[in-house]
């Protein structure tokens, strides 16, 4: 009866690891794509704002985006 109980909670944590694992995956999964998304975007709209300012060229009112 003991032997069985120790298999069993073997197993439990095997589960509970790969199920871990799973959850673990897709978060992180998530948190890149949004991250990279976020750089894919805010990149194209720094520059644009770079390049508007140095076009623009120093004024006496600041002009905040």
């Amino acid at each position: 009866m003991r032997q069985q109980s120790m298999v069993m909670n073997i197993l439990i944590v095997i589960g509970l690891f790969f199920v871990g694992s799973i959850i673990l995956s897709i978060v992180l999964g998530l948190l890149g794509g949004l991250l990279w998304l976020a750089i894919k975007i805010m990149i194209p709209v720094a520059i644009a704002v770079w390049l508007v300012r140095m076009i623009s060229g120093p004024s006496n009112h600041r002009r905040y985006y």
